[in-house]
């Protein structure tokens, strides 16, 4: 059955209407088995922003880290000051570069997450009793999925996830901020503004050439402890696979059609 763009997005749109907008699931990628069980405990391992530059810098592997990873870089390419009555310019300035970073973010534990919005799944069947759905990744994503992310994933239920994390925050009284990581030019004026006010939006922003990750991140508010440990809890509705897995797996929601009466 072959389902038009229309139909996809009016199909989409309904769900979503059900069970919102945010991913259903998240993915967890891990490097080995027991790290994939810490996750199910509700042990995540976070590191900080400094941890991911400097693994740039050393591996020389754009991915692996992310050498401007809260840092507001902004280039002027140049200068000019106009006379505000004609338009004349009067003087021209050779351009420079403004770095912008909070040195407490460097204490800040982070923890990342794979989020597939509903809307970004890859819709395969549909008929007035259910839906089925497969991951958005192409042959080329699932076939070097390992290499790149860890060769054990774990599927998180998305609601318990996100009250564990909830829950948490409020047991150690911090803010925190668990939202889609935005792909921008350096100069988006939105990601500007997140640094020069300080907002909390800011942990939310990375390079274009990293979309590829799909992140969702977590930033918890207070100073990453000694074992890099956030204990949010056993999260029973979680499973781990095998990363080479998830190629197999597809997604089928069940619903039911009421007539008023």
């Amino acid at each position: 059955m072959k389902i038009s763009e229309e139909d996809r997005k009016h199909i989409v749109s309904e769900l979503e209407k059900l069970l919102g907008t945010k991913p259903i699931f998240y993915l967890k990628f891990c490097a080995n088995e027991k790290f994939a069980q810490d996750v199910c405990s509700g042990n995540l391992f976070a590191n900080t922003a400094k941890y991911f530059r400097e693994q740039e810098e050393m591996s020389g592997v754009r991915g692996q880290g992310d050498k401007y990873e809260l840092i507001s870089v902004i280039e002027a390419q140049r200068i000019t000051v106009c006379d505000a009555e004609t338009g004349k310019v009067v003087f021209i300035a050779p351009g420079g570069h403004l770095r912008v970073q909070f040195k407490e973010d460097d204490l800040i534990p982070l923890v990342s997450f794979v989020g597939i919005p509903l809307s970004q799944m890859r819709l395969m069947y549909a008929d007035e009793k259910h839906a089925d759905f497969l991951f958005p990744f192409s042959k080329v994503e699932f076939d070097s999925m390992s290499e790149k992310f860890g060769e054990y994933c774990v599927i998180l239920n998305g609601v318990e996830l996100e009250a564990h994390i909830k829950e948490y925050a409020k047991r150690n009284e911090c803010d925190y901020i668990f939202d889609q990581v935005e792909y921008c030019e350096q100069n988006l004026i939105d990601r500007i503004q997140s640094f020069n006010t300080g907002s909390k939006e800011r942990f939310l922003y990375k390079n274009k050439d990293l979309s590829y990750q799909r992140e969702y991140r977590l930033a918890m508010a207070h100073e990453i402890p000694e074992d890099h440990f956030l204990p949010i809890g056993q999260l029973t509705n979680s499973k781990i696979f095998k990363s080479n897995e998830l190629k197999n797996f597809v997604f089928s929601i069940g619903y039911k059609s009421h007539t008023n009466e």
